[in-house]
């Protein structure tokens, strides 16, 4: 539907001085979700919601389609309570959202105008409309200690996020936070194989980068440890199936799902998941 983002935060390959955001015609991306033959659409978007006005105009043409779909946005999406409507009743399953830091001066620091007073309500805001939430969490951040790993779970846990997609924070060269922790001697490694937000390529502030590393892979064990499902249970019945499914066979016991693409293929399993999950 779009490509880029309005916003410029210092740590995005969106902040680059060659990026930039445009929209497609809504008549044209309707056309090629029916070419698709599929009930099932993820929008690869950077932020599904950068044009508002234009995102409601695709949604007001999905209404009839009977899709289950899934999108990235800003926490902007809290005050734009009639497009999480229309989410909703066009068939929105999942939100993956920017929520990056819990730390406000972390999210100051990198230019991310997000509000982490807020978080708590935009997250009731996507729930009430029965929507799950991807949480994408940042690590590494100037303001992050050893104890941001900890607090965030709590969090996290706290509010019953369904699934978390977390990074290690990486300096895309181009970028303003690769241009600030160059002119510092802070980069460490820049071979750009490392620059797939799960290495550590810089030498971070208030910890280490083995504890900064420890830290992202312990975060993923304990969100996604058996404790921490059942107490994440969703409260909204239509969206147990689906989030057991993604916690338990593709990140609890994913080796299992892995091992099970041999005896069939992938997008076959897919289809079985969907139709178990959504009923499409």
């Amino acid at each position: 539907m779009s490509r880029g983002c309005p916003n410029r935060c210092a740590f995005c390959y969106n902040s680059s001085a060659n990026r930039f955001h445009a929209v497609r015609p809504v008549a044209d991306v309707l056309k090629d979700i029916k070419a698709l033959g599929t009930c099932h659409v993820l929008f690869i978007d950077d932020n599904f919601i950068g044009s508002a006005d234009h995102a409601k105009k695709l949604l007001h043409g999905l209404e009839d389609m009977r899709l289950v779909w899934s999108a990235a946005v800003t926490t902007a999406i809290l005050d734009e309570p009639e497009l999480l409507d229309f989410m909703a009743l066009s068939g929105c399953q999942s939100l993956f959202i920017g929520l990056e830091s819990i730390n406000q001066a972390s999210l100051t620091d990198v230019n991310k105008h997000n509000r982490a007073e807020r978080y708590g309500q935009v997250v009731d805001a996507i729930h009430s409309r029965g929507i799950m939430v991807n949480a994408s969490m940042v690590f590494g951040l100037d303001g992050d200690g050893t104890d941001t790993f900890q607090r965030t779970l709590d969090w996290l846990i706290s509010l019953r996020v369904e699934t978390l997609t977390s990074h290690i924070l990486t300096p895309y060269p181009g970028t303003e936070l690769y241009r600030r922790l160059d002119e510092a001697g802070r980069i460490t490694d820049r071979d750009l194989e490392h620059y797939n937000t799960a290495h550590v390529v810089f030498k971070p502030k208030n910890m280490t980068a083995d504890e900064l590393h420890a830290g992202y892979l312990w975060m993923y064990r304990e969100f996604y440890s058996l404790r921490s499902i059942i107490r994440r249970y969703p409260k909204e019945i239509p969206q147990r199936k689906p989030y057991l499914l993604f916690n338990l066979l593709y990140r609890k016991y994913g080796a299992l799902t892995s091992a099970l693409t041999r005896l069939m293929p992938m997008h076959a399993l897919g289809k079985m998941a969907a139709r178990f999950s959504y009923r499409v």
